[in-house]
């Protein structure tokens, strides 16, 4: 992909959601992608082999739809399911090691915060950050101060890579994102934890300007 094929793919990036019961990984993805979701991430920290062939099947509906597929942190999972990418965070390998193990053609994001970890972060192997949370998030228990829609743009007019905006985003403040200079919005509960994640999920492709793709 192209740097600019990467910045149109991070306009809606869909995360999953393993704290919800009853919704499983793979629904929240079919859910996500038939409403226009641009980007899926698996993220599930307490991932085990028996979650291994769920990541398969979600990698496969990824790929059978053209939607590039991100692992959360485990590189070597990232690498056997055929991911299109992994997303690092600053605790996790850092993305030069990242990018050692996807290859060169794969996507690296990482977690960027504050202008701190921007300033600190090699960004030379990375092809977009993920920074927040903009809003404040129930969602990540450790997340850290929310820092706004003027911290998203301090650290947009810094960083040489897109930005994706994450945290407490949904339909109602999307836009707000965009205007603030983010490539792109990520979002979780929004969509799994809502009373319709599929009325959700379309209207979070709404805010975003994507087509839903109904029927596939």
């Amino acid at each position: 992909m192209t740097p600019d094929d990467i910045r149109d793919a991070l306009r809606f990036y869909f995360i999953t959601d393993d704290g919800v019961d009853g919704f499983s990984a793979r629904d929240q993805v079919r859910v996500a992608i038939e409403a226009g979701a641009t980007m899926v991430q698996y993220r599930n920290k307490s991932f085990s082999l028996d979650d291994f062939e769920a990541v398969e099947a979600i990698s496969r509906i990824c790929r059978e739809n053209r939607v590039p597929f991100i692992v959360n942190d485990n590189v070597l999972l990232a690498r056997a399911v055929g991911a299109d990418g992994i997303h690092v965070g600053q605790d996790d390998a850092s993305p030069r090691l990242a990018r050692r193990v996807v290859g060169p053609k794969a996507i690296v994001g990482v977690s960027v915060s504050t202008m701190a970890e921007l300033e600190r972060t090699d960004l030379a192997f990375c092809d977009y950050i993920g920074t927040g949370p903009t809003f404040p998030t129930g969602t990540k228990a450790d997340a850290k101060a929310a820092h706004g829609l003027s911290g998203l743009r301090d650290i947009v007019n810094r960083s040489p890579v897109p930005a994706v905006a994450i945290g407490g985003i949904g339909p109602a403040n999307a836009l707000d994102c965009f205007a603030h200079g983010a490539a792109g919005v990520a979002v979780i509960s929004c969509i799994t934890r809502s009373n319709d994640p599929v009325e959700a999920a379309a209207a979070m492709a709404a805010a975003c300007g994507v087509p839903a793709r109904q029927g596939w």
